[in-house]
């Protein structure tokens, strides 16, 4: 070996402008959502254009929330591979276990 590290693969899609993306959504639907609010106890809007500003906002919040909570899809494949390496790891001792009771 020449001491040099193991090539790492590159991330086609980085997490932080991802998570970036989704701060923004958020931070957008807040914004509409207090915006309808604020419209509606002025009295500048009624009911339902208050419902019809805040539907957006909602959809925004959540979107925002999702897209931050679910990994990029290398992480996604990554975590998978980890959690299915522990549970078969797990199934064999669980395996062995139950050979070493049965004799």
């Amino acid at each position: 070996m020449d001491g040099r590290l193991p090539r790492q693969p590159e991330d086609p899609s980085p997490r932080r402008p991802r998570a970036r993306l989704a701060a923004w959504c958020a931070a957008a639907g807040v914004v509409l959502g207090t915006a309808a609010v604020i419209c509606l106890a002025v009295g500048a809007v009624s009911v339902q254009q208050a419902v019809a500003l805040g539907l957006p906002a909602v959809i925004l919040i959540m979107g925002g929330l999702i897209a931050a909570a679910i990994p990029d899809p290398a992480t996604g494949r990554r975590a998978g591979f980890q959690t299915g390496f522990r549970v078969g790891s797990l199934l064999s001792q669980w395996r062995s276990v139950f050979r070493q009771r049965r004799n």
